[in-house]
Protein backbone atom coordinates (compact mmCIF):
# COMPACT_ATOMS: atom_id res chain seq x y z
CA UNK A 1 0.00 0.00 0.00
CA UNK A 2 1.23 3.30 -1.07
CA UNK A 3 0.13 5.42 1.98
CA UNK A 4 2.41 6.28 4.51
CA UNK A 5 1.79 5.50 8.29
CA UNK A 6 2.72 5.79 11.35
CA UNK A 7 5.89 2.86 12.49
CA UNK A 8 6.75 3.30 15.63
CA UNK A 9 7.27 6.77 18.19
CA UNK A 10 9.02 9.69 17.30
CA UNK A 11 11.29 8.86 19.95
CA UNK A 12 12.36 5.74 18.86
CA UNK A 13 12.71 7.11 15.21
CA UNK A 14 15.47 9.61 17.39
CA UNK A 15 17.10 6.98 18.60
CA UNK A 16 17.73 5.49 15.44
CA UNK A 17 19.21 8.20 13.93
CA UNK A 18 21.63 8.64 16.92
CA UNK A 19 23.13 4.62 16.34
CA UNK A 20 23.52 4.67 12.34
CA UNK A 21 24.97 7.88 10.57
CA UNK A 22 23.70 6.13 6.78
CA UNK A 23 20.53 6.78 5.21
CA UNK A 24 18.56 3.74 5.21
CA UNK A 25 15.05 3.56 4.12
CA UNK A 26 11.96 3.09 6.07
CA UNK A 27 8.24 4.34 5.21
CA UNK A 28 7.42 8.10 5.18
CA UNK A 29 5.24 8.47 8.39
CA UNK A 30 3.53 11.38 9.54
CA UNK A 31 0.42 12.35 11.25
CA UNK A 32 -2.53 11.96 8.72
CA UNK A 33 -4.85 14.65 9.35
CA UNK A 34 -7.51 12.79 7.09
CA UNK A 35 -8.24 10.94 10.62
CA UNK A 36 -9.46 14.33 12.34
CA UNK A 37 -12.79 15.37 12.68
CA UNK A 38 -14.58 17.79 10.42
CA UNK A 39 -17.81 19.61 9.61
CA UNK A 40 -18.02 17.73 6.10
CA UNK A 41 -21.30 15.72 5.95
CA UNK A 42 -20.66 11.93 5.60
CA UNK A 43 -21.37 11.55 2.35
CA UNK A 44 -18.90 14.16 0.94
CA UNK A 45 -16.15 12.42 3.47
CA UNK A 46 -17.34 8.72 1.62
CA UNK A 47 -16.42 10.39 -1.33
CA UNK A 48 -13.34 12.10 -0.53
CA UNK A 49 -12.29 8.99 0.80
CA UNK A 50 -13.47 7.59 -2.75
CA UNK A 51 -11.33 9.60 -4.13
CA UNK A 52 -8.17 9.09 -2.28
CA UNK A 53 -8.36 5.23 -3.13
CA UNK A 54 -9.01 5.53 -6.77
CA UNK A 55 -5.71 7.79 -6.95
CA UNK A 56 -3.48 4.81 -4.96
CA UNK A 57 -4.87 2.64 -7.38
CA UNK A 58 -3.82 4.43 -9.96
CA UNK A 59 -0.39 4.65 -8.47
CA UNK A 60 -0.06 1.39 -7.80
CA UNK A 61 -0.76 0.42 -11.04
CA UNK A 62 2.33 2.82 -12.58
CA UNK A 63 4.95 2.39 -10.29
CA UNK A 64 4.66 2.29 -7.10
CA UNK A 65 8.76 3.13 -6.13
CA UNK A 66 8.62 6.29 -7.99
CA UNK A 67 5.65 7.65 -6.00
CA UNK A 68 6.39 5.73 -2.04
CA UNK A 69 6.80 8.78 -0.47
CA UNK A 70 4.19 10.93 -1.92
CA UNK A 71 1.20 11.39 0.34
CA UNK A 72 -2.29 12.25 -1.19
CA UNK A 73 -5.24 15.05 0.57
CA UNK A 74 -8.47 15.10 -0.55
CA UNK A 75 -10.75 17.36 0.87
CA UNK A 76 -14.29 17.77 -0.79
CA UNK A 77 -13.61 16.97 -3.96
CA UNK A 78 -10.29 18.70 -4.06
CA UNK A 79 -7.00 16.66 -4.25
CA UNK A 80 -3.42 17.92 -2.82
CA UNK A 81 -0.34 15.98 -3.77
CA UNK A 82 3.12 16.70 -1.44
CA UNK A 83 6.04 14.90 -1.45
CA UNK A 84 9.30 13.87 -3.10
CA UNK A 85 10.13 12.46 -6.13
CA UNK A 86 13.56 11.69 -7.98
CA UNK A 87 12.29 12.42 -11.40
CA UNK A 88 10.05 15.59 -13.08
CA UNK A 89 8.65 12.67 -14.85
CA UNK A 90 6.76 10.63 -11.84
CA UNK A 91 5.63 14.11 -10.86
CA UNK A 92 4.17 14.51 -14.09
CA UNK A 93 2.87 10.92 -13.44
CA UNK A 94 1.21 11.32 -10.23
CA UNK A 95 -0.28 14.80 -11.06
CA UNK A 96 -1.95 12.75 -14.31
CA UNK A 97 -2.96 9.91 -12.32
CA UNK A 98 -4.66 12.27 -9.88
CA UNK A 99 -6.74 14.50 -12.61
CA UNK A 100 -8.07 11.21 -14.46
CA UNK A 101 -10.00 10.41 -11.48
CA UNK A 102 -13.84 10.85 -11.14
CA UNK A 103 -15.51 13.31 -9.26
CA UNK A 104 -12.17 15.25 -8.51
CA UNK A 105 -12.61 19.19 -9.43
CA UNK A 106 -9.51 20.00 -8.24
CA UNK A 107 -5.80 19.06 -8.23
CA UNK A 108 -2.80 20.80 -6.38
CA UNK A 109 0.34 19.21 -7.21
CA UNK A 110 2.98 20.38 -4.80
CA UNK A 111 5.46 17.04 -5.52
CA UNK A 112 9.05 18.07 -5.27
CA UNK A 113 11.13 16.58 -8.05
CA UNK A 114 14.70 16.43 -5.75
CA UNK A 115 17.27 13.64 -4.71
CA UNK A 116 16.21 11.11 -2.17
CA UNK A 117 16.09 12.89 0.99
CA UNK A 118 17.44 11.70 4.27
CA UNK A 119 15.84 10.22 7.23
CA UNK A 120 16.56 13.13 8.93
CA UNK A 121 15.06 15.07 6.49
CA UNK A 122 12.18 13.32 6.71
CA UNK A 123 12.03 13.03 10.45
CA UNK A 124 12.25 16.92 10.83
CA UNK A 125 9.31 17.48 8.62
CA UNK A 126 7.52 15.25 10.45
CA UNK A 127 8.29 17.16 13.23
CA UNK A 128 7.39 20.15 11.96
CA UNK A 129 3.62 18.71 11.16
CA UNK A 130 3.07 17.70 14.76
CA UNK A 131 4.30 21.50 15.64
CA UNK A 132 1.99 22.98 13.03
CA UNK A 133 -0.86 20.46 14.96
CA UNK A 134 -0.12 21.50 18.25
CA UNK A 135 -0.18 25.76 17.49
CA UNK A 136 -3.40 25.32 15.08
CA UNK A 137 -4.96 23.58 17.67
CA UNK A 138 -4.40 25.70 20.57
CA UNK A 139 -5.96 28.66 18.62
CA UNK A 140 -9.72 29.37 19.04
CA UNK A 141 -9.56 31.58 15.85
CA UNK A 142 -9.00 28.48 13.51
CA UNK A 143 -11.55 25.99 12.93
CA UNK A 144 -8.17 23.43 12.21
CA UNK A 145 -10.38 20.06 11.42
CA UNK A 146 -11.32 21.67 8.21
CA UNK A 147 -7.43 22.01 7.49
CA UNK A 148 -4.79 19.59 6.38
CA UNK A 149 -1.08 21.05 6.29
CA UNK A 150 2.11 18.76 4.59
CA UNK A 151 5.66 19.96 5.77
CA UNK A 152 7.78 18.89 2.39
CA UNK A 153 11.73 20.37 3.24
CA UNK A 154 10.53 23.11 5.61
CA UNK A 155 7.60 24.19 3.00
CA UNK A 156 4.47 23.98 4.68
CA UNK A 157 1.27 23.66 2.50
CA UNK A 158 -2.05 24.04 3.94
CA UNK A 159 -5.32 22.75 2.24
CA UNK A 160 -8.84 22.62 3.38
CA UNK A 161 -11.46 25.34 3.88
CA UNK A 162 -12.16 28.14 6.30
CA UNK A 163 -14.70 29.98 6.72
CA UNK A 164 -13.66 33.71 6.43
CA UNK A 165 -10.26 35.80 5.50
CA UNK A 166 -9.52 36.72 8.86
CA UNK A 167 -9.20 33.00 9.65
CA UNK A 168 -7.03 32.53 6.68
CA UNK A 169 -4.91 35.43 7.80
CA UNK A 170 -4.55 34.31 11.64
CA UNK A 171 -3.72 30.35 10.26
CA UNK A 172 -1.14 31.22 8.15
CA UNK A 173 0.64 33.70 10.99
CA UNK A 174 0.01 30.81 13.53
CA UNK A 175 2.02 28.25 10.95
CA UNK A 176 4.77 31.30 9.76
CA UNK A 177 5.66 31.01 13.30
CA UNK A 178 6.09 27.64 14.14
CA UNK A 179 9.89 26.62 14.25
CA UNK A 180 11.37 24.85 11.38
CA UNK A 181 8.89 26.39 8.71
CA UNK A 182 10.64 28.14 5.87
CA UNK A 183 7.63 28.80 3.69
CA UNK A 184 3.82 28.57 3.86
CA UNK A 185 2.22 27.71 0.80
CA UNK A 186 -1.88 28.58 0.74
CA UNK A 187 -4.26 26.40 -0.52
CA UNK A 188 -6.96 27.31 1.86
CA UNK A 189 -10.70 27.65 0.48
CA UNK A 190 -13.21 30.15 2.07
CA UNK A 191 -16.31 29.22 2.61
CA UNK A 192 -18.58 29.02 5.15
CA UNK A 193 -20.88 26.32 5.58
CA UNK A 194 -24.60 26.84 3.33
CA UNK A 195 -26.79 28.06 5.75
CA UNK A 196 -24.72 28.61 9.45
CA UNK A 197 -22.61 31.26 10.53
CA UNK A 198 -19.09 31.13 10.99
CA UNK A 199 -18.04 28.84 13.50
CA UNK A 200 -15.79 31.72 14.55
CA UNK A 201 -19.00 33.96 15.28
CA UNK A 202 -20.99 31.74 17.28
CA UNK A 203 -17.91 31.91 19.68
CA UNK A 204 -18.76 35.96 20.21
Amino acid sequence: MLTARRVGPFAGLVALLALTGCDIHIPLFYEDPTTLSDDRSQEVKQLDDRIRGDILSGFVEQEVGMLKNVTIDVFEQRVLLAGTVTAQEARELAGAVAVSMPDVTTVINEIQAVKDSSLRDKAEDLSIENRVKESLRESREVNSFNLRWRSVSGVVYLFGRISSGQERARALAIVRAVSGVKDVVDHMTVRAREGEQSWLNNLL
